[in-house]
């Protein structure tokens, strides 16, 4: 048989495939609950390369993290609800909250203490950690947090105590009215020092060297293996409520392979892309969802070229965002003019933030990038420029990196883009590094109020991959989190007004808010966080 009858065939075969699916749509059986045994299994994006709460900075360690840990609340459809904490009183001036730990056990049956809290908080807050969410601290607002992280005070200074067993006290050093919201991150969920001493610097990275308190335990993993397979934790204090026996996360790093492997019945959901979802817009499976999630390019300032304004906002407009959305992704992303993405709260009860602001910045423009780029040639005497584009190796990535190198050398005759893919975890250690020109790279809300992403591009950030630096939008957000922090009005204010700096500025180029188009199996039933995240505990699977 020929090479090219074989690629024939197989294409055939693949096509057949798609239609059988699209014509069966809910007919399909499960990938693994033909029986009555709850098992599910679902997509991640990439290999899962730490389990340590307060090390993992990617969603896709996340996504497995939340299952096996919870903090003092925990998300759930309508919001934060309380979890390892059974109650908690606030003091009037909104400073102090003294939670008591619920009758809880770690997944080995020793007990969750307010000790475990205590040791976790302190342990993100050590310098030495390196931990990258150490700023959530300040975030969160914890006394004495900012002198612990970065002027060498003492970690028992930092504004948290287990007075004894069962009761935890957090001290503010400013009021935080979105702190139940912070709560519920993985971040600020306990460790059990005795345990993570015993491991020393293996602690997370293998499934016998990590501890539950959460809905799952880790029944099977390796570092840079393509499963994770999470059993129920029979410790778990909400169990009666979870109905999995086996939650497994298997990595597809592309939609085309997604489709195959659900089809074939090996995934129960998995995210696709527009393209080929259409073959299953009429199918029970098939799903959108709006999440609060957005990409952008971020320029590296640090490149003498790219600290011009002008070439910067010549950058930001001579693309077609609507195409990218259109005739890419066709999943429900929309175009992104702005920072904050659609649903997020204001901070001011009834209003979200792009209700509250009522602007768009940096809308494409090819005239207006064409006057930019003319400009920035004057400024910098120079006619010619090359950047490389550094984004992920997956399949949507990679065509949007495409185009937008398609759009700007056609644009802007003069500038060359070069492109450079890399596995994510390459991607996210280079931009660390302040290793690129420009990069693809992306942002979901931690917690439901603007500063989850106005503090991503403050000076202090260890997420300003791109090292842009302004007093006004500094002063800015640090007023938003400090002496306005109890003025609803005038915090949203000055957020507002910080928006327009950081895009007036072209700080970064957003491109779009995500929309997800996904496949779940019609059998399955599962709720939906507010910010559109599968709460897995809350899965069924009916046998009907």
């Amino acid at each position: 048989m020929s090479k090219k009858t074989m690629v024939l065939l197989l294409t055939l075969a693949l096509l057949a495939g798609l239609l059988s699916a699209c014509g069966k749509g809910s007919e399909r059986s499960d990938a693994s609950s033909s029986s009555s045994s709850q098992d599910l299994i679902v997509a991640n994006t990439a290999d899962v390369s730490t389990l340590d709460s307060n090390l993992a900075t990617s969603a896709e360690d996340l996504n497995i993290i939340n299952k096996l840990v919870e903090g003092l609340y925990r998300q759930s459809e309508k919001g934060v609800e309380l979890a390892a904490a059974s109650d908690v009183k606030i003091s009037d001036d909104k400073k102090t909250y003294t939670f008591t730990i619920r009758d809880e056990k770690w997944s080995d049956g020793t007990p969750v203490t307010a000790h475990d809290f205590e040791y976790a908080w302190k342990r993100l807050a050590n310098p030495e950690t390196k931990a990258e969410y150490s700023y959530m601290l300040l975030v969160a607002g914890v006394k004495n947090a900012e002198n612990v992280l970065y002027n060498g005070a003492a970690l028992d200074t930092l504004g948290v105590k287990a007075t004894d067993d069962k009761t935890f006290v957090v001290q503010l050093d400013r009021v935080v009215p979105y702190f139940d919201s912070l709560m519920a991150g993985t971040y600020f969920a306990p460790i059990n020092e005795k345990f993570a001493a015993a491991q020393g610097d293996q602690y997370g990275l293998s499934k016998d060297n990590v501890l539950s308190n959460g809905p799952f335990v880790i029944s099977d993993w390796t570092v840079g293996g393509d499963s994770v397979v999470l059993s129920k934790n029979t410790q778990y204090w909400d169990q009666d409520n979870i109905k999995l026996n086996t939650l497994t996360y298997k990595t597809v790093k592309d939609s085309q392979s997604g489709i195959l492997a659900y089809q074939s019945q090996q995934l129960d959901y998995v995210e696709i892309n527009g393209e080929e979802g259409a073959a299953y817009k009429d199918s029970k499976d098939y799903h959108t969802q709006l999440a609060r999630m957005l990409y952008y390019f971020q320029p590296n300032l640090k490149v003498k070229e790219l600290n011009n304004v002008n070439l910067r906002l010549a950058l930001a407009l001579a693309y077609d965002k609507h195409s990218v959305v259109d005739n890419i992704l066709k999943d429900g992303s929309v175009p992104a003019d702005f920072l904050i993405v659609n649903t997020l709260a204001s901070g001011v009860e009834g209003k979200t933030f792009r209700d509250a602001a009522q602007a768009t910045y940096l809308e494409s423009d090819k005239a207006k990038a064409v006057e930019y780029f003319n400009k920035a040639k004057a400024e910098l005497k120079q006619d010619t420029f090359t950047f490389e584009l550094l984004y992920d190796d997956d399949d949507t990535t990679k065509q949007i990196a495409q185009f937008y190198q398609s759009e700007i050398q056609n644009t802007l005759p003069g500038i060359t883009i070069n492109l450079k893919a890399q596995p994510k975890k390459n991607r996210v250690a280079l931009a660390g590094k302040g290793d690129f020109q420009i990069i693809i790279t992306r942002w979901g809300a931690d917690y439901d109020d603007p500063s989850t992403y106005f503090d991503l591009f403050t000076e202090r950030s260890g997420y300003n991959f791109g090292h842009w630096v302004n007093p006004e939008y500094n002063k800015l957000v640090n007023g938003a989190s400090q002496q306005w922090i109890a003025s609803p009005e005038k915090r949203l204010d000055a957020y507002i007004k910080a928006e327009k700096v950081l895009l007036d500025d072209a700080a970064i180029f957003p491109i779009y808010q995500d929309g997800r188009s996904y496949l779940l199996n019609s059998r399955v039933t599962v709720k939906f966080s507010p910010e559109g995240s599968a709460l897995w505990r809350t899965a069924t699977i009916s046998n009907e």
